[in-house]
């Protein structure tokens, strides 16, 4: 098939016109000018301008610029109907259980557990026990002769009341009767890990007579 590059080039070449020439006549520059001689549209400024040079450059060498014109969009839309070799894809890896990888993940798995246990072992070295006691309210005022107190704080703590040891179950509650005397009764609730970090909390508890 005849290509607009071949008919401006012979064009020009009969004419024994240089490509200085043309670019002095039409005011476009050499470089565009060897690109359309060489079909090499892709080195060409966007299609309306590539359009007005190849227009121009027909003009100047006496050929009809709407031929011309014609010629290069049937070029341009074979050129886009042509089924180019695309890129050889790349295949996804398919995941596969191997020696190294049990072996890798194994590793990793036990340095986990390691650093988790040295953040615990840091946390319970540098914060106090959690504790909470959900009863007595402080400054309660009370009517009868005991009152429960009740919480939770971390299991692997000692918890005393008022110095005497409570038990905590394996999930850190506690619960206790505590017999009350008349008038004001406080209680000094004290949770201590193997730190020997500790967290008191008070309650303040009022027997009235009937």
């Amino acid at each position: 098939m005849t290509t607009v590059g071949e008919i401006l080039k012979n064009k020009r070449l009969e004419k024994k016109l240089a490509l200085i020439d043309v670019e002095k006549a039409i005011k476009v520059r050499s470089k565009f000018l060897l690109a359309i001689e060489n079909n090499e549209f892709n080195l060409l400024p966007p299609t309306t301008f590539t359009r007005g040079f190849i227009k121009n450059y027909a003009g100047f060498l006496g050929l009809p610029p709407d031929e011309i014109l014609a010629f290069y969009r049937r070029q341009v839309n074979l050129d886009k109907e042509k089924i180019l070799p695309g890129e050889p894809q790349k295949i996804a890896r398919k995941f596969t259980l191997t020696p190294t990888v049990i072996t890798a993940a194994g590793i990793a798995f036990m340095l986990l557990l390691f650093f988790g246990y040295l953040f615990r072992q840091y946390f319970l070295y540098a914060g106090t026990p959690s504790l909470t006691v959900t009863s007595p309210a402080d400054y309660v005022i009370m009517k009868t002769t005991s009152v429960e107190v009740t919480g939770k704080t971390d299991p692997d703590t000692i918890l005393t009341i008022n110095s005497q040891e409570v038990v905590v179950n394996d999930k850190g509650e506690f619960s206790i009767k505590i017999d009350l005397v008349p008038g004001l009764n406080t209680f000094t609730i004290v949770s201590v890990n193997k730190f020997k970090k500790e967290t008191r909390i008070v309650r303040n508890v009022r027997l009235e007579s009937p």
